[in-house]
């Protein structure tokens, strides 16, 4: 047989042809796949960015940043954890199922989470012959039907809540501080939807709820992370590796705090010692990746849930307005960094704006696999590619979170005021990023079109599948109100 035959059946069946060139065999093996998600965690957070003024330093995520491409303008969907984790599992809008809210605590999750009926793009990877694993936090449902081995994941090792501890307090060479709004709150593992447990699909068992011990989470998360990606070599892996860092509750290594001295104030100094651990985590799996004989075909994402929880006082609100749950840029704009050596161009920043519900979409492609799921997002694969570097990505995308939205159109940003008697404000990035100006007035014509866009786009949505409790809205730095939606 002629070899360009038989390179032409290669390229049908992509494992199937032992007797070309390891050169051939090496260009269709199918990537390995790491997508790293930090919770609560601005881009103001990291000198990666470098736009914040109290960042932590982090030569792991810059390391990464220089490994691929680094998006300045990346989105998450919601500005609160299980939401946003919805659309990044699975590529669409949240409230196309309803999960507009934060899924309720308990052992079976209140019934909420993800619904059978949502795709998760782990399973099409799963399907398609990867080894795939769910570590850290899950947060979309504790029932049987809803944890990671029933959603595409071989294997779990992690919690199903929205937070747990990080150490038991006390224990020797750690430090836990009570926050705002939290207090001690997840200090001890107390119940089994907040406790470490292991899954493994198809055994047969009841999940494995592990015991309290006195290992660091972020720690303990990236050694079970290094675990999986060294006994993968040899099959195609997804690994998702969901850390809580840094997240409440604040608690670190003492070894890590000595590293941030200089900070008087002791939550901050704790917040950034956290960050500086989640950044070695980043190196650490970096350097699991780069031993294998497949590094440069991995593709690594690391991205957050949302932006920082500035009302605790922890991160930078000035240079971006608000935080954590508010649609101001602080809490919708997430660190967004994507590398694959093999494929895409590394070392480049990127301004185009990009959202979270194209990360599925851009890994089930990449990964060469039919995808059983429909995307709201898009392929980002042919448009990081140095010819389409100039095209537009997302011309408009939408948030809602009950009574909260805001529409995002190139540079314009509607948001919603919910304080009585109030008008939406409207912002123009180009020139005012903080988000301090509102020309509500002066572009009504603006407003009245992105008003439109999200009537049109909010028909099409669910009702939220579950209430929601208390929420906090933050206006602007440090300055929050209670109310019911």
């Amino acid at each position: 047989m002629k070899k360009s035959i038989l390179l032409a059946i290669c390229a049908i069946f992509a494992f199937g042809c032992s007797t070309v060139s390891g050169q051939v065999q090496e260009s269709q093996k199918r990537p390995n796949i790491v997508l790293i998600v930090a919770d609560d965690l601005s881009v103001l957070d990291l000198t990666t960015y470098g736009d914040g003024s109290v960042a932590v330093p982090t030569p792991n995520i810059d390391r990464l940043a220089r490994r691929g491409i680094l998006f300045r303008r990346g989105y998450a969907t919601a500005s609160v954890c299980s939401p946003s984790r919805a659309a990044l599992m699975t590529g669409q809008y949240q409230q196309r199922h309803g999960f507009e809210f934060l899924t309720p605590e308990g052992a079976d999750g209140g019934g909420g989470g993800l619904a059978p009926s949502q795709r998760v793009f782990a399973a099409d990877l799963q399907e398609a012959g990867y080894r795939t694993a769910a570590i850290g936090k899950w947060h979309l449902g504790a029932s049987p039907d809803r944890v990671p081995t029933a959603r595409g994941f071989n294997y779990f090792y992690g919690f199903l809540s929205g937070e747990t501890a990080y150490v038991r307090a006390g224990t020797p060479g750690t430090t836990s501080l009570p926050a705002p709004y939290v207090g001690i709150r997840s200090f001890e593992r107390k119940v089994d939807w907040v406790q470490i447990q292991r899954d493994t699909a198809g055994d047969g068992l009841q999940p494995e709820v592990l015991p309290n011990d006195e290992a660091y989470l972020t720690d303990e998360l990236t050694d079970e992370a290094v675990r999986f990606i060294e006994t993968s070599q040899g099959q195609p892996y997804f690994l998702y590796l969901a850390h809580l860092a840094p997240h409440a509750p604040f608690q670190a290594l003492d070894s890590d705090l000595t590293q941030f001295s200089s900070i008087e104030d002791p939550l901050q100094r704790t917040y950034a010692a956290m960050v500086h651990s989640l950044d070695r985590s980043v190196g650490e799996v970096l350097d699991a990746i780069e031993r294998s004989p497949d590094a440069d075909n991995t593709i690594v994402v690391f991205t957050a849930d949302n932006g920082a929880a500035t009302y605790m006082g922890v991160s930078d609100c000035d240079t971006l307005a608000g935080g954590k749950l508010s649609y101001f840029e602080g809490g919708a704009r997430v660190p967004y960094i994507i590398s694959w050596p093999q494929r895409w161009p590394g070392g480049r920043i990127d301004d185009r704006t990009v959202s979270h519900l194209d990360i599925a979409p851009t890994l089930v492609s990449a990964a060469g696999v039919a995808s059983a799921g429909a995307y709201d997002g898009l392929d980002l694969t042919p448009l990081v590619q140095p010819a389409r570097a100039e095209e537009e990505i997302h011309e408009t995308l939408f948030w809602r979170t009950g009574s909260e939205f805001a529409v995002l159109a190139g540079d314009w940003k509607l948001l919603s005021n919910t304080r009585p008697g109030a008008f939406p404000w409207l912002f123009d990035l180009s020139v005012d990023p903080e988000e301090r100006s509102s020309q509500t007035f002066a572009r009504r014509e603006v407003v009245a079109d992105l008003q439109r866009r999200y009537q049109e786009w909010s028909a099409e949505m669910q009702p939220p599948a579950w209430p929601p409790g208390q929420t906090l809205q933050v206006f602007q730095c440090g300055r929050i109100s209670f109310h019911e939606q």
